[in-house]
C-alpha cells in the first residue's frame, strides 16, 4: 500500500535510503539559478558557461521509492524531457508526481497540461498527479485542463494511465484509489437516521 498525504508544507518521506533511488533531473532552471560552477571567475555571468550533466546532477535529482504498495516517481521541478522514458524503462512505475502550472510571459518554468501527459505516458506510469499548481499565485493553473486534454486523447492514443486531482489535506492510497480522478474531502453526516432527529417533524424539507 503507497499512502500520501498533501499538505502546503516541506514534503518528508518516511521511506528508508535503501528504498530510494536518485535518477536524473530535467530541472532547467536550478542551470541558470547561482551557484553555478564558473560564474565566480565571471562576476556571475552565465552566458557562455558550458551546460552539462555533471552540473545537472549536482543540483537536483529525481526520486523513485520502492514500497509494498508499487512504485512512486517524485520528478520535483522537472521539465519534460525525452529521458523520461529511459526512466519509464528500468522502472516499473505505478504513481508519478511532477509539478504543473501556467508559465507567465516569458518564463518557462512549469510543466504545462500537456507535458504532464506526455511525462506519464513515457514513464508508462499507471497514475499521474500533479502538484504545485496551487501553491505559487502566479502559477495558478487549472487542472481542468489535465483531465480535458486527457479525455480528448485517452481513446485515441490509448493512454494506460489516469490523472488524479489531489486536494490539500487530502489523502491518497495506492492501490485503493487507483481508479478515483478527483480527491474529494469526505463529506460526513453518514449517521443521518441512526437515531430520531430531534426537531418538530419527521422530514426536514
Amino acid at each position: 500500500m503507497i499512502q500520501l498525504q498533501k499538505h502546503n508544507s516541506p514534503e518528508k518521506w518516511a521511506v528508508s535510503y535503501d528504498c530510494r533511488t536518485a535518477v536524473e533531473s530535467f530541472d532547467r532552471t536550478c542551470l541558470v539559478t547561482l551557484p553555478v560552477d564558473g560564474a565566480d571567475a565571471q562576476d556571475g555571468e552565465l552566458k557562455g558557461l558550458a551546460v552539462t550533466d555533471e552540473e545537472m546532477a549536482r543540483k537536483a535529482v529525481n526520486y523513485v521509492f520502492e514500497t509494498p504498495g508499487g512504485m512512486i516517481y517524485h520528478g520535483a521541478d522537472s521539465h519534460f524531457s525525452n529521458y523520461f522514458a529511459k526512466h519509464g524503462k528500468d522502472f516499473n512505475i505505478d504513481v508519478a508526481i511532477n509539478n504543473y502550472g501556467d508559465n507567465p510571459i516569458g518564463i518557462q518554468d512549469k510543466m504545462t497540461s500537456i507535458d504532464l501527459l506526455r511525462m506519464a505516458e513515457n514513464l508508462r506510469a499507471k497514475v499521474i498527479i500533479p502538484v504545485h499548481y496551487d501553491i505559487w499565485s502566479n502559477f495558478m493553473a487549472s487542472t481542468d485542463e489535465i483531465l480535458a486534454l486527457w479525455k480528448m486523447r485517452k481513446e485515441r492514443l490509448q493512454y494506460q494511465f489516469h490523472p488524479f486531482i489531489w486536494e490539500v489535506g487530502g489523502k491518497y492510497t495506492y492501490p485503493q484509489d487507483k481508479d478515483r480522478i478527483e480527491y474529494h474531502h469526505p463529506r460526513g453526516f453518514d449517521d443521518c437516521f441512526e437515531h430520531d432527529s430531534n426537531i418538530q417533524f419527521k422530514a426536514l424539507l
